[in-house]
């Protein structure tokens, strides 16, 4: 991504720290963390480094990314977008999310596959594009998936769905039932009681540690997709043999 189309396409907020006047330019022998330190000394972060923008660098406070610029001294909130709509900020606050993941969580989640490439995923059955992703998964040898369901409002099959999924025996065949379409409108079946054993509850807590709210969502390897962006996975992972 050229340099002219990201600083193009930055949206941001001005935030001045309280009572503290504007720095002048650092001097060289000033790294740009001791000015970050010196002008918002309350200041916590995890992460500091540079972007890709000259003199711009990203902070990492509270899961949240904000940037700094020390020649100014002024901290900057709000989004870097792309020309095709992506958040490059949202992505590296998913990213950082994605660390939140726990070992106990992944054995929550349905998995399948046993490729080199790990996916974890948050999925609606009744969501389009969650269908056309899942039929494109797969196709991939190259992957194993770890999935979670997010059911939306929306959709109201959409709990019965994820229901009988999870309280099925072979939940890897009850999947590919549901997201082919074999139960849409199907009274019988969906109308049924089915016990999960509390499994989409759990699945829900770990959408909501995620902060998944549009489905669906993917960390590629730990990289953050929102949607069926298949060419920005396919970046992250190579194209299908």
């Amino acid at each position: 991504m050229s340099m002219k189309r990201l600083i193009g396409l930055i949206s941001l907020t001005v935030a001045l720290s309280s009572g503290v006047a504007v720095a002048a330019g650092p001097k060289k022998s000033v790294q740009p963390q001791d000015v970050l330190q010196k002008q918002f000394p309350k200041l916590r972060y995890t992460s500091f480094k540079k972007t890709d923008i000259p003199g711009f660098y990203e902070v990492i406070t509270e899961g949240r990314v904000v940037y700094f610029h020390p020649k100014t001294g002024y901290l900057f909130i709000g989004d870097i977008v792309t020309n095709d709509g992506r958040s490059l900020t949202q992505e590296r606050a998913a990213a950082e999310r994605y660390k939140l993941l726990t070992p106990d969580n992944l054995k929550k989640a349905i998995k399948v596959g046993s490729g080199k490439n790990i996916v974890v995923e948050v999925t609606d059955p009744d969501c389009p594009f969650c269908r056309k992703m899942h039929s494109y998964w797969d196709m991939r040898k190259d992957v194993t998936r770890y999935i979670f369901f997010k059911p939306l409002d929306i959709h109201p099959d959409a709990v019965k769905k994820v229901t009988y999924i999870l309280a099925a025996q072979d939940t890897e065949k009850a999947l590919f039932e549901v997201y082919s379409g074999q139960l849409d409108g199907n009274r019988e079946v969906l109308d049924k009681k089915y016990d999960d054993k509390g499994r989409l509850n759990a699945q829900k807590a770990i959408a909501e540690k995620l902060q998944v709210h549009a489905t669906p969502s993917f960390w590629v390897n730990g990289k953050y997709v929102s949607g069926a962006n298949i060419p920005l996975i396919e970046k992250y992972i190579g194209k299908m043999r």
